[in-house]
C-alpha cells in the first residue's frame, strides 16, 4: 500500500511522462522480459511513445527513445538532468562523494572538473605524455612475452592490460609507474580492484527495492567496501610517499603533476573545500580505475 501510494503521488499530471502500467513492488521489471534492455525499450516505445516512465522496482526511470528528444535534453536541459544515480555498491565509507564520476552536479563537481580541465585534460599535457604512453605499451608487451616464455602456462592478458592502464594513469598523476606485474603489491591491488568492478556490475536487489538497502541481502555493498578499502590502503602508500617528499623538500625544481596540484590546492572555504584530505585525494586520483 505504501509503494502504491508513492507511485500514485509521483504519477500525478505534470510529474512524469506516461508509461506502461506497473505492478506493486516489482514495477515494470517483468515487462522487460529476458531480451536485451534496448530491445525491450524499443518495443515499449512503439506503444507508449518516445518519452516514457518505467518503474524498476520502486526506482522511477524515464526512458528516451528519440534523437530529437535526447538532443533537447542534453543540449538545453543538461544542468537540470545532470544528477547521477548512486548505486548501493558505490556507497560506503570510502568517500564516493569526492569522485568526479559519482559526485552530484554542484560546486564540488565543478571544482573537480575545472582542475581536470586545466591540469589533466589539456592538449599540451597529453601530447607531452605521448612517449610515456608508448613506453607503457612496450613494457606491457615485454611483460606478456616474459610471462609466456615457457610456453606451457596460460597467462591472464587482461591483467597486463589493467596494469598498463594503471601505470599510464600513474605517470599522468604521479609521474611514475605504480605497479610491477611481478610484485606482490601489484597482484593484491589487481585482485581487489577486479573484485570491485565485478561486484559493481552485479544486479543488486537493494537498488530497486529500498526496504532491502539496510539489509544488503546480497552483501554487495559490504564486499565492495572491503575490497575498496584494501585497494586504497595499497594505493594510498603512493600519496603518503609524495607528501613525505614534499615535506622534505625533495620535489623542488621538479615538474608538477596532478597529485602536486591536488596537494597544493586551496579553495575559498565557502563553496569549495579549503583543502583536500588524503582520503579525498585517494578517491579523486584512483576513481578512473573504479566505477565510482
Amino acid at each position: 500500500m505504501v509503494l502504491e501510494r508513492r507511485h500514485r503521488r509521483l504519477e500525478e499530471p505534470g510529474k512524469l511522462p506516461p508509461g506502461p502500467r506497473w505492478w506493486p513492488v516489482v514495477g515494470n521489471i517483468f515487462q522487460l522480459g529476458w531480451a536485451p534492455p534496448h530491445v525491450s525499450f524499443s518495443k515499449l516505445a512503439r506503444i507508449h511513445g518516445p518519452i516514457m516512465t518505467l518503474w524498476l522496482g520502486s526506482m522511477g526511470t524515464v526512458v528516451i527513445s528519440s534523437n530529437e528528444v535526447a538532443r533537447e535534453m542534453f543540449k538545453n536541459h543538461d544542468v537540470v538532468l545532470a544528477g547521477r544515480k548512486i548505486y548501493e555498491a558505490m556507497k560506503g565509507d570510502f568517500g564516493h562523494e569526492g569522485s568526479l564520476i559519482t559526485s552530484q552536479y554542484g560546486p564540488h563537481w565543478r571544482m573537480l572538473r575545472r582542475l581536470c580541465t586545466t591540469e589533466f585534460f589539456v592538449t599540451s599535457r597529453l601530447d607531452a605524455m605521448r612517449g610515456v604512453r608508448g613506453r607503457c605499451i612496450n613494457r606491457m608487451v615485454q611483460f606478456i612475452e616474459d610471462a609466456s616464455s615457457n610456453g606451457t602456462k596460460s597467462i591472464d592478458v587482461g591483467r597486463f592490460f589493467f596494469l598498463m592502464a594503471f601505470n599510464l594513469i600513474g605517470n599522468l598523476m604521479f609521474s611514475k609507474d605504480l605497479l610491477d606485474p611481478k610484485s606482490e603489491r601489484g597482484a593484491k591491488f589487481f585482485h581487489h580492484a577486479g573484485k570491485v568492478m565485478e561486484l559493481a556490475g552485479k544486479p543488486n536487489i537493494a537498488d530497486f527495492i529500498p526496504i532491502f538497502r539496510w539489509l544488503d541481502p546480497q552483501g554487495i555493498r559490504r564486499k565492495t567496501q572491503f575490497h575498496v578499502e584494501r585497494a586504497f590502503e595499497i594505493a594510498g602508500e603512493f600519496i603518503k610517499e609524495r607528501m613525505e617528499m614534499m615535506e622534505n623538500g625533495d620535489c623542488e625544481g621538479k615538474r608538477k603533476d596532478f597529485l602536486d596540484v591536488l596537494l597544493e590546492f586551496r579553495g575559498d572555504g565557502v563553496e569549495e573545500t579549503y583543502k583536500f584530505s588524503s582520503r579525498t585525494i585517494n578517491v579523486i586520483v584512483f576513481s578512473p580505475m573504479f566505477p565510482f
